[in-house]
């Protein structure tokens, strides 16, 4: 039990003392914008050979020249109609310029017949092939180099579509990603494989735990994929597809993963933290932090961002009540695939535009200028961007005929992370200069000038806040502190300086610390770590002047109310080091925990011991010493005070003694 002699009641102003004091490697975003539509020449006549609707009703995958000077190759998703109930598939284009784009014929590629198709018109049922996972609707999301296998050598991750519910067609789809492969550089592809799993060529791979109903449905399923390729420290490559969870309680945005280089490929899909359940069947989870946007995600996909050094997920998020709808692009960024640690979405400046859905007259359909943005830059890689370049996206107006292929060009301002300044990390209660070395379990203050997304988290508005574990968040401002990789849990934070607590496992002479923005990382410092630091905190939280330093009843000693010869006074303060018994880092004490390494008190000359040494009971990584006034202390309003532990000493603060 916590003892009231121990553990005082706290002003609120020493409570502040310990939880505020007052104040590359990857680059940090600060805007991303588009341009106007522009209007594209592509093959769209309403008949003849360059009859192709639809464009593009998917992602669209835009290959880079294999010749300098050479054409880019594009796959794309249409129909071979002006209505929807042609054949849809995937078709092969070119383009010099990015504004005017024709059949591949000169590249080899048959024209205007898709690549791959559904092999059925798009509102029939075939009794033979009701159960087919992409009978009525089969078209790329993304086309890619497997990079395991010689040139030529390509992936397709197509939406898969079964509309006939027991034999009848209807509008709203049971959804699947689908797979298959292409040896000669995507001239050829597998035929149509009937039956919900497809053929050995030809099936899905990343499918709905909710199962192909039998019996009218609204919209289900895994559906508008795009792909991503990349490489792990390790030399593992995965390919990774992002795709939209239909289901009867909304949709949203999710991830899934297999390791290529083996045959066949074992998607997994995120789940709570990590890739464990299956592609096929499997749960899945939000990739994104609570609260990435106000409404429904769809539309999604990766690319790596060269001269910013982080992953770009965009996607289109739709908002507002029913006869105001609009429907914008958002961005995120992430470090790591592996660990989707995806920052909270920001809007993409421009690019919203309003959204009818249902269409009039109807109760499907949609009209918005925005659908399936796709992005590229020119001279970059497939699958990776720059700072600037063009999203290719539809603008779907109810109708087919209405349909039209644009894009917009993008542009992406970025500021190198500040790094933290050399002697930037210091005691959160005196200030000591950062060469010092700081304890495990003590409180310490980072400076810099961009060490958060611009936003701050300070008291009183904004006090330290706890997990689900009872422990200290370790995110504030957008931003974390890694310290040995790991991340530290916070008090405070804001763009000059922020109060980390370092952890108690945190072992050896030093360690390095990072701090990130938004998943973007400062280079790592090198900080001193010794087993004790003492620091006191004063009432200008600067580590000068008169201490931190309470009367048994939580009242502050002052000049107007000083301490008494011979009474208890509470002394706080923080780097005493490891305490007994061991408390969790970024945890309250759950009792009595007293310092493991002896303390003494020095009042002017006379030295003493404290009663108690230890964590105090409010706060994380703050300690309390409880100290007896010494009857010969010599009497004034600034008597000089310090602690001694482990053989350091820590700043000098006052005392008013009466």
């Amino acid at each position: 039990m916590k003892s009231s002699a121990v553990f005082p009641t706290l002003s609120a102003t020493v409570f502040c003392l310990c939880a505020s004091a007052q104040v590359s490697p990857h680059l940090q975003i600060v805007s991303f914008s588009v341009g106007p539509d522009q209007t594209l020449t592509y093959p769209n006549a309403p008949s003849g050979a360059n009859m192709l609707g639809g464009l593009a009703d998917e992602h669209t995958t835009i290959m880079p020249p294999a010749t300098t000077g050479g054409p880019y190759l594009v796959f794309a998703a249409g129909v071979t109609s002006t209505t929807a109930t042609g054949v849809w598939g995937a078709f092969a284009l070119e383009t010099t310029d990015l504004k005017t784009f024709t059949f591949a014929s000169s590249l080899g590629y048959p024209a205007p017949s898709p690549l791959m198709s559904a092999g059925r018109t798009f509102s029939k049922c075939d009794t033979t092939g009701n159960t087919g996972f992409d009978e009525n609707y089969a078209a790329p999301g993304s086309v890619l180099q497997d990079p395991t296998l010689p040139a030529g050598n390509l992936i397709m991750l197509y939406e898969a579509e079964n509309h006939c519910p027991g034999g009848v067609f209807q509008q709203p789809f049971y959804a699947t990603v689908g797979f298959m492969r292409s040896s000669d550089n995507g001239k050829t592809w597998p035929d149509v494989q009937p039956g919900p799993l497809g053929g050995s060529t030809r099936f899905p791979v990343v499918q709905s735990p909710d199962p192909q109903p039998t019996s009218a449905h609204g919209y289900l399923g895994n559906a508008i994929p795009s792909g991503f390729i990349d490489r792990t420290a390790t030399g593992d490559y995965y390919l990774y597809v992002t795709y939209d969870y239909f289901s009867t309680s909304g949709q949203a945005i999710r991830v899934a993963r297999a390791k290529l280089g083996t045959n066949p490929l074992t998607f997994q899909k995120w789940y709570n933290g990590s890739f464990s359940q299956p592609g096929i069947g499997g749960l899945d989870s939000d990739v994104f932090p609570a609260g990435a946007c106000s409404g429904q995600q769809t539309s999604s996909e990766i690319n790596y961002n060269d001269d910013v050094g982080l992953y770009i997920l965009i996607f289109r998020c739709n908002s507002g009540p029913s006869d105001a709808r609009v429907g914008g692009w958002y961005y995120s960024t992430a470090t790591s695939l592996d660990q989707q640690n995806w920052t909270a979405p920001q809007l993409i400046a421009n690019s919203v535009y309003p959204l009818t859905s249902p269409c009039p007259g109807s109760t499907t359909g949609n009209d918005f200028d925005g659908f399936y943005p796709s992005m590229m830059s020119p001279g970059a890689a497939a699958g990776h961007t720059k700072l600037t370049g063009t999203i290719f996206f539809t603008h779907v107006a109810c109708d087919l005929n209405s349909r039209q292929f644009l894009s917009r060009t993008f542009t992406i301002t970025a500021l190198p992370v500040s790094p933290i300044p050399s002697g930037g990390i210091v005691n959160n209660a005196s200030y000591t200069a950062g060469t010092t070395p700081l304890a495990p379990g003590s409180i310490a203050a980072i400076f810099g000038t961009s060490l958060t997304d611009g936003t701050s988290c300070l008291p009183p508005k904004c006090f330290p806040s706890f997990d689900g574990n009872g422990k200290l968040n370790t995110t504030m401002a957008n931003s974390q502190v890694l310290i040995n990789g790991v991340a530290a849990p916070l008090f405070y934070a804001s763009p000059g300086q922020t109060g980390v607590q370092i952890p108690f496992e945190t072992t050896g002479t030093s360690a390095t610390v990072a701090v990130t923005i938004a998943g973007q990382a400062t280079a790592p410092v090198t900080l001193p770590i010794g087993t004790v630091s003492p620091g006191i905190f004063t009432v200008t939280a600067d580590g000068k002047g008169a201490g931190a330093i309470t009367h048994a009843d939580g009242s502050a000693v002052s000049a107007a109310s000083p301490a008494k010869r011979g009474e208890v006074v509470i002394v706080y303060g923080t780097g005493l080091g490891a305490v007994s018994p061991a408390v969790a880092t970024g945890a309250l004490p759950a009792g009595v925990s007293t310092s493991t390494t002896s303390v003494t008190v020095t009042f002017g000359t006379i030295t003493v011991t404290p009663d108690y040494a230890g964590l105090a009971g409010c706060c994380v990584g703050l300690n309390q010493i409880n100290v007896k006034v010494p009857a010969g202390a010599t009497v004034g309003n600034s008597i000089p005070l310090v602690l001694n532990t482990g053989g350091k000493t820590s700043n000098s603060v006052t005392i008013a003694v009466q």
